[in-house]
């Protein structure tokens, strides 16, 4: 896996040192690789050396690792969580069948000790100044193996699952016990490394949020939070052909589930409704929808498979989404008022801020019908306190730049060079 060379930036940092970084996204997740891109454009033109570890794209098709290696980034291949064989079965069988994969059948699409292995050995060979860890233990917990020096990005809703106060961290720790830990252990003996609790770990690194402050605040106990900013990403495909129609002074409405979202669902339960809808629906399916659900859609409904988002609703008086956290963002940099529907406990931490502060209402994808969709539109366009919420937002979303933050952060973290997990082996 080999990705172009990029010449013309500075040559290091202010302290003189050009430092090698090595990027772990979610490579399964769109909006995750996408941001952990522009955090790498943002190092490279500090003059750093950037590289991505992750799936391969061309064995793994669902993978949006290509994102990466388009933007000129060498990858490197370090195995993943199948998050896409995971996702397809919640979408198919609920809550009931995720909660045993990840208790019983995890080996099935995460083999952790795998993964933490790979990551490990990726570290020994490549020989990083520092790597970043997107949203996941396993990178810190390999750093902290290695010796090296990690940060990660970490949405601020996240957080929320290991507060002490949570629902879910009984459960976490039953696992982490019964599974994780003894997983750890295992590699940690291998290594000859002192073995170190994986969330205290992870707290103990440097961390970035890509959130607002004011709609999201820094969690409890976490004393290396920083909340940079919307980090802004989208794909890097051009303007649909039918792009100009959307000038035309109709009502436009923006539909996305970005890569995890309940589309095919959502659509065929909502078709009949939105196609009696004076507006023109603008749809784009990341490869989501079936062929046939999307035969059947009204004519009021303009099609593609990727577009730029931020171009798109430029245009729109409304969004209907999953509730992620790019979507949401780009929704207020245009000012425009939502509809969320939800597909997983993440996705619902995420728009709590958008029901409060009045930019959003929130849905169930699986149960939506076509009324309900349809008068929670008519509340969100024909309310103008949605959208005067929206635009309150819409200028600090506009003038953020997480990306170039975080690479202050982590070029910072680079330069101190302590290594993952030092403090906690000490005290152990």
């Amino acid at each position: 896996m080999n990705g172009a060379s990029v010449s013309g930036a500075p040559a290091s940092d202010a302290s003189g040192r050009r430092y090698k970084i090595i990027i772990f996204p979610l490579g399964y997740l769109l909006s995750h690789v996408g941001r952990c891109v522009q955090i790498g454009k943002a190092l490279r033109a500090r003059g750093h050396d950037v590289s991505f570890a992750g799936e391969d794209p061309d064995k793994n098709p669902r993978s949006r690792m290509g994102i990466a290696r388009d933007a000129g980034f060498r990858l490197i291949y370090a195995r993943e969580p199948n998050f896409a064989y995971a996702w397809d079965r919640f979408v198919k069988y609920g809550w009931t069948s995720t909660a045993w994969d990840l208790a019983v059948r995890h080996e099935e699409w995460a083999p952790l000790a795998k993964i933490l292995e790979g990551h490990v050995e990726v570290m020994r060979h490549e020989k990083p100044d520092l790597v970043v860890a997107d949203a996941t233990i396993s990178v810190s917990t390999a750093a902290y193996i290695n010796g090296i020096p990690a940060v990660g990005v970490m949405n601020s809703h996240a957080a929320r699952f290991i507060s002490p106060t949570n629902f879910f961290m009984p459960a976490i720790h039953a696992f982490d016990a019964l599974q994780l830990a003894r997983i750890r252990r295992r590699v940690y003996k291998k290594y000859d490394r002192k073995p170190v609790d994986a969330i205290e770990l992870l707290k103990s690194i440097t961390l970035v949020s890509p959130d607002l402050p004011g709609l999201f605040n820094a969690p409890e106990n976490w004393p290396n939070w920083n909340i940079i900013g919307p980090i802004h990403s989208e794909p890097n495909v051009p303007l649909p052909e039918w792009y100009e129609e959307l000038s035309d002074g109709q009502p436009n409405v923006y539909i996305t589930m970005g890569s995890t979202g309940i589309m095919d669902t959502f659509l065929r339960r909502t078709f009949d409704a939105l196609g009696k809808l004076p507006c023109r629906f603008v749809l784009t399916t990341a490869g989501q929808a079936r062929e046939d659900t999307l035969a059947q859609a009204p004519a009021n409904f303009r099609i593609t498979k990727y577009a730029p988002g931020s171009k798109i609703l430029q245009h729109c008086q409304a969004l209907i989404f999953h509730g992620g956290n790019g979507t949401m963002y780009q929704g207020l940099a245009a000012g425009v008022p939502m509809v969320a529907l939800p597909s997983h406990v993440e996705q619902v931490y995420n728009i709590e801020p958008g029901i409060k502060h009045g930019f959003a209402v929130r849905l169930n994808p699986k149960r939506v019908k076509g009324k309900q969709i349809v008068d929670a539109l008519d509340q969100v366009m024909n309310t103008p306190s949605f959208r005067q919420a929206a635009e309150r937002f819409a200028g600090p979303v506009r003038d953020s730049d997480g990306a170039a933050r975080a690479a202050e952060i982590f070029e910072q973290a680079a330069r101190e060079g302590k290594p993952a997990g030092a403090e906690l082996a000490a005290r152990r």
